[in-house]
C-alpha cells in the first residue's frame, strides 16, 4: 500500500512539473502575441490548446489523491498492481499513465498521468500545441534575424594551442575584458587573447620569411631585421586597441538611438504595462539595434540568472559603454524600487536626450561648415595658385630640387588626391550615424 501511495505522489509530481512548463509556454506565447499581430490566430489557438491541457491535468488531481477506504479496496488495488507488467501502461483507478516525446529532436520521454476518458483529447491538444510552439519559434527566429554563430576555425585552433597561456594572462587584462563586453563582442577574453597570441606569432613568422627573402637578394638588407618585430608589434597593438575603439563606436551609436528609445518607452509606460514587458518590446524592435542589444542583457539577467528587474538594470548599467544609457538604467532601477511614475521619468529623460541630440546635430553642422572652408582653401584655391606657379616656373625654365615641372605636377596631383581621401575619412568619422 505504501508503494502505491508513493507512486501516486510521483505521478502527481510529474503532472505538476508539466503544468509548470505549460504555464511558462502560455506566458511566452502571450508575449509573442503582443509583438506579432500578423500571426494572431496562431498565437490564440496555441494558448487555447495549452489552457485545455491545464484543465485536463487539473481534472486528474482528484483521482490521483483519491485513497482507498476499505481493506477490500486495498487488496483489490494491490492485486491489480501485481497483474500489470512494468512495460505496459500503468492504470490507477480511472487514470492512465502515458508517455510522449517533447519536440522532434527530443531523445527522452515525458510521462504524464491523465484520466482515461480525457486521454485522446489531451494527446490531440498536446500534438497541436507542440506544432504551434515550433512554428512560433521559427517565426521569432526569422523576425529577429538572429543566427547561431559557431566559432571560426581560427578561434578553435588558437584556443587549442594557447588557451592555457591566455587563461594565465587574462587576470592582467581586466580592462581589455571590459572593453570586449562594452563593444558587444562575441569573443570571450581568453579566446581573444588566444587569437592575439596566434596572430602575433604568425606575423612574426611572416616577417622573418620576408626578411630572409631580402637577405637572399642582398646581404646589405640586414637592416630590415627589425621588420618581424615591428610587424608583430603592430598586430599586437591592433588587437589591444580594437575593443576600445569598437566600444567607443557602440557608445556613439547608442547615443543616436537613445532619445527615440526613451520616447518609445514613455509611450508604452503610459498604458500601465509591466516594466519587464516594456523592455521586451524594445528588445524585439528592429529600429533600435544597438540599444536593443543592451536591453537583451537586462532580460538575460532576469530570465537566465534569476535577478529581479532592479538588480538586472544596475548590473547592466555598470557594464554598458554609454554613460547616458547607464544613467537611464540606474534611474529606472531607482524609480521602480521606490514606486515612482515610469512615464514621467521617461518623458523627462526623453526631453533631456532630445536636447543633447539637437546640440550634437548643431555642432556637426558647424563642424561641416568649418570643413567646407578648409576644403575650399586647401584643395581648391591652393591647387590653382600652385598651378599658376608651375606655369611661371616652366616659362622661366626653373626647377625645384632637381625635379622637373612634370614630376612636380604629378606629385601635386597625388598630394591633392590623398588630401581628399583624408578629408572624406575625417568627415565620415565625425558624421552622426543616424
Amino acid at each position: 500500500m505504501i508503494l502505491l501511495e508513493v507512486r501516486m505522489f510521483e505521478e502527481l509530481k510529474k503532472n505538476l512539473l508539466l503544468e509548470k512548463k505549460i504555464v511558462a509556454d502560455i506566458s511566452s506565447v502571450q508575449f509573442g502575441l503582443q509583438s506579432d499581430s500578423g500571426n494572431r490566430n496562431l498565437y490564440l489557438s496555441s494558448i487555447d490548446a495549452l489552457k485545455r491541457q491545464l484543465i485536463l491535468l487539473n481534472d486528474t488531481i482528484p483521482e490521483l489523491l483519491k485513497m482507498p477506504n476499505s481493506e477490500d479496496e486495498k487488496k483489490k488495488l494491490e492485486s491489480e498492481k501485481k497483474k500489470v507488467e512494468p512495460e505496459k501502461k500503468k492504470e490507477i483507478g480511472g487514470v492512465e499513465s502515458v508517455s510522449y516525446s517533447q519536440g522532434v529532436n527530443s531523445k527522452g520521454k515525458t510521462f504524464v498521468t491523465i484520466n482515461k476518458k480525457d486521454k485522446k483529447e489531451f494527446m490531440e491538444k498536446l500534438k497541436f500545441s507542440e506544432g504551434a510552439l515550433t512554428k512560433i519559434k521559427e517565426i521569432k527566429k526569422k523576425s529577429s534575424g538572429e543566427v547561431l554563430v559557431k566559432p571560426s576555425a581560427y578561434v578553435i585552433i588558437s584556443n587549442k594551442f594557447f588557451r592555457k597561456t591566455s587563461d594565465k594572462l587574462s587576470p592582467q587584462f581586466v580592462s581589455l575584458g571590459k572593453d570586449l563586453k562594452k563593444s558587444n563582442s562575441r569573443y570571450m577574453l581568453t579566446s581573444y587573447l588566444s587569437m592575439a597570441i596566434m596572430s602575433v606569432m604568425l606575423s612574426f613568422i611572416f616577417g622573418m620569411i620576408v626578411f630572409g627573402i631580402f637577405m637572399v637578394i642582398d646581404l646589405s638588407n640586414w637592416k630590415y631585421v627589425a621588420a618581424p618585430f615591428g610587424l608583430s608589434g603592430l598586430v599586437l597593438a591592433m588587437f589591444y586597441m580594437y575593443p576600445s575603439g569598437e566600444a567607443n563606436s557602440v557608445q556613439k551609436l547608442i547615443s543616436q538611438e537613445l532619445p527615440f528609445v526613451a520616447i518609445h518607452m514613455s509611450a508604452i509606460a503610459g498604458s500601465n504595462i509591466e516594466p519587464v514587458k516594456i523592455f521586451k518590446i524594445i528588445a524585439g524592435s528592429e529600429e533600435y539595434v544597438n540599444v536593443a542589444k543592451e536591453i537583451r542583457k537586462v532580460i538575460a539577467q532576469i530570465e537566465i540568472y534569476g535577478y529581479d528587474l532592479v538588480m538586472a538594470l544596475k548590473n547592466v548599467a555598470g557594464r554598458t559603454s554609454n554613460k547616458d544609457l547607464a544613467e537611464l538604467f540606474s534611474g529606472l532601477a531607482t524609480n521602480i524600487a521606490t514606486g515612482g511614475s515610469l512615464k514621467n521619468y521617461l518623458e523627462g529623460k526623453a526631453d533631456s536626450f532630445l536636447v543633447d541630440y539637437r546640440l550634437e546635430r548643431q555642432k556637426y553642422s558647424e563642424l561641416a561648415g568649418t570643413f567646407m572652408d578648409v576644403y575650399i582653401s586647401i584643395l581648391i584655391a591652393a591647387p590653382l595658385i600652385l598651378m599658376m606657379m608651375f606655369i611661371v616656373m616652366n616659362v622661366a625654365g626653373l626647377g625645384m630640387g632637381g625635379m622637373g615641372i612634370t614630376t612636380l605636377l604629378m606629385l601635386s596631383i597625388l598630394g591633392i588626391a590623398v588630401a581628399n581621401v583624408v578629408f572624406l575619412i575625417v568627415l565620415n568619422a565625425k558624421q552622426p550615424k543616424v
